[in-house]
């Protein structure tokens, strides 16, 4: 079968007439009939019935036109996928910490978005080690972790820097010492976070075994219960910054050993890597932020 006799089918259907259809295709009568008859003898149908003012398509030819009209239309749409295959396009599932999707992302998010639309992105948030998992495992394509993941497996991008801080509830007892920890709660995520694993090392370091901890799965329940005076947390003064908009923190710094990290980007090495996923790469380097350093 010929594409072009289906489309001189249907123009003749549009037109009831092979002399319109004809000056629509820019072609000779003689050509429209030819390709008609050979419709018609392929399915040994009558698709018209002729009379002196044209031609109107028969019950026969009324259902050829409906999947005529359909093959047209998938050429068509096929021509288009492979015309434009170099457009980004499809699913690109990230991962991220709660910290980074709240402060970080949110703009080269947009900014992706807006330049290339038909990317469907999708961001799961969770702590660097059940990221540094589900990328191994293949569940998302790339995620934003804490530090090195430090897998042969995987390539990394230090994306940007963080100051870490201690922070305490605004108004209550200063913590002036080390000895004003021993009997503060830990209020953090659950395990696996990079933030709670640094507090908790960074503690044992000086000698302080935690004896309370709360866990919790939101910046918002966390920033609360540290502001209503329920115990410490370690968060990225970036977070902090944002999030205590009213002042009911108090932000200690930390010395830097402790205090610095770098945020990566990381993914599979041998991660077959789409359009969409070169052109986030691309973006990576607008977020990069400078590390201060101050020590406690």
């Amino acid at each position: 079968m010929n594409v072009e006799d289906f489309h001189t089918f249907v123009v003749v259907a549009e037109k009831q007439s092979i002399s319109r259809a004809a000056e629509k295709l820019n072609t000779v009568q003689s050509n429209i009939t030819a390709r008609i008859k050979r419709l018609e003898a392929q399915y040994n149908v009558q698709l018209f019935y002729r009379h002196r003012h044209g031609v109107i398509l028969t019950p026969i030819g009324v259902t050829l036109l409906k999947y005529a009209q359909k093959i047209l239309f998938l050429i068509e749409e096929s021509q288009k996928e492979i015309k434009y295959s170099n457009v980004p396009m499809g699913t690109l599932k990230l991962g991220s910490m709660e910290t980074t999707a709240a402060i970080r992302l949110p703009t080269i998010l947009s900014n992706f978005n807006e330049t290339f639309p038909k990317v469907e992105l999708s961001l799961e948030t969770n702590t660097t080690e059940e990221l540094i998992k589900a990328v191994l495992m293949r569940e998302i394509d790339g995620a934003f972790i804490a530090d090195s993941a430090s897998s042969p497996l995987l390539a990394e991008i230090p994306v940007f820097h963080e100051t870490l801080e201690l922070l305490a509830k605004n108004g209550k007892k200063s913590i002036v010492s080390l000895e004003d920890l021993k009997d503060q709660k830990l209020i953090v995520f659950k395990s696996g976070c990079f933030y709670r694993k640094k507090l908790e090392n960074w503690l044992l370091s000086k000698g302080i075994v935690p004896q309370n901890t709360m866990e919790l799965n939101t910046l918002d329940g966390i920033i609360g219960c540290v502001k209503a005076g329920l115990g410490i947390t370690m968060l990225t003064r970036a977070v902090a910054n944002q999030m205590d908009f009213t002042g009911g923190l108090t932000h200690y710094p930390l010395p830097h050993e402790t205090g610095e990290i770098t945020t990566y980007f990381i993914y599979r090495k041998d991660i077959v890597k789409t359009h969409a996923f070169n052109k986030f790469l691309e973006l990576l380097p607008q977020i990069t932020k400078p590390v201060n350093t101050k020590i406690f």
